[in-house]
Order: C-alpha cells, then structure tokens, then sequence
C-alpha cells in the first residue's frame, strides 16, 4: 500500500477527519451543506498530499490545513487515488468502522461490495436477518461480482470488498486471487462493545464482535 492510502487508513487520520466533522456542525466548506451523516463528508488538505509531504505531521495532520467537504465537491477537486481497478479488501471486527472508512477513502466511480449490503438489497430485510433460505442465491451474487473483479471486467476505477475476514489464510488467499490489498479497520474490542452500546443493534451482535476476536489472527 503506497504511502498515501496508509495515511487515509491511519487511525490518526480519522480521528481527526472525525473530530473536524463535529466542530463543522456537518457542514460543507464548499457548497454548504449540512449533511447529519457524517460519512458523506470527507477531510480535503488545502496543500495536496504527496509521498514526501504525507509524513509531515504540519501538513498531514494540521487541522488549520483542512477543509471539511462532502463528496460531491471532493470530486470536483480531485480522485484522491489515480490508479485504475485496485482492489483493497476492507476487514476488521463487526462495528470497526470498515463503512464509515470505505465511504472516506471512495470515490465517485469506484465500486464495493459489501455482505451485508447484498444481504440487505436481496432480501430487502434489516441487516441482522439474513434468511437462511436465500444463502444460494447471495453467495452466488457475491461469488459472480468477486470473478469480475478478478477478471477486471468493467470501466470502475477502485473496488472495496468489506469483510470481517478474521483468518489469516482466507484473507490472503483472497488477496492472492484478485490482485488485491489489505486494509485493517484497526479498533479494539473495547470501542467495538462501546459503539454496540450506543447503537440499537440487537444483543446477538455482542456475540459476533466477541466471536470475531476469538478468531482474528493477525
């Protein structure tokens, strides 16, 4: 991973992205808009970030150098990351942030896939239910969208496949039959059981946070 797309995935990167978010009320440098979903915001650095200046903390990760603006406007400035069809696999504990992540580090053009979005579209059903009886159908969908991104069929520019993808071995083989690269959604168990207290999320999900990190391997 190039020096720039690690800083968008460094926790201290999105610690300050967030907290700029907050202090901006959810409000557009640009166009100003107020936007209440602050993932369709972005953090956009008046000085450009290169490979030199990325590891400058008085640039990087000045406050006073960056602009909160949505996506839209981030567009028309640039696309943050110019080489066509990357794969990057997205992992991490279940409530780590791999979403609120994926919508920062996307672009307009890129394509994701997501399980639980699948899940979602198929069924139509809330996240947590998944009815055993359409798995056939859904792995296949997944199955059929992970060959095209093998095969790069298509004009997207990034794809991000977002997973909890706790084995070590499932990940890089993964990684080894798209072409692709790791992103760890770093968190720990403790954020993830605080971030399920504040949400309405059904109790079941403190069983798949807890059995994630039964399994992760680094």
């Amino acid at each position: 991973m190039d020096k720039l797309h690690q800083f968008y995935c460094s926790k201290a990167w999105r610690d300050l992205s967030y907290k700029l978010k907050v202090e901006a009320g959810g409000k557009c440098n640009r166009c100003n808009n107020i936007y209440t979903d602050f993932s369709k915001l972005t953090g956009h650095h008046k000085i450009e970030l290169n490979e030199e200046n990325v590891s400058d903390p008085l640039i990087s990760l000045n406050a006073e150098e960056i602009d909160i603006i949505c996506h839209n406007c981030h567009n028309q400035e640039h696309k943050r990351f110019g080489n066509k069809q990357e794969v990057y696999i997205v992992y991490g504990s279940p409530l780590s942030g791999k979403t609120t992540l994926v919508k920062e580090l996307m672009n307009y053009g890129d394509i994701v896939i997501d399980m639980d979005a699948l899940w979602k579209a198929l069924t139509f059903q809330e996240e947590f239910i998944k009815p055993n009886n359409c798995r056939f159908n859904l792995f296949k969908i997944r199955d059929e969208l992970l060959q095209q991104v093998k095969m790069r069929y298509g004009n997207w520019y990034n794809c991000y496949i977002i997973g909890g993808y706790p084995d070590k071995y499932e990940r890089e083989r993964l990684v080894q039959e798209l072409g692709a690269e790791l992103i760890y959604c770093d968190s720990t168990k403790e954020e993830c059981l605080s971030r399920l207290e504040k949400s309405n999320k059904p109790e079941k999900w403190l069983d798949y946070i807890n059995d994630w990190w039964d399994k992760f391997e680094r």
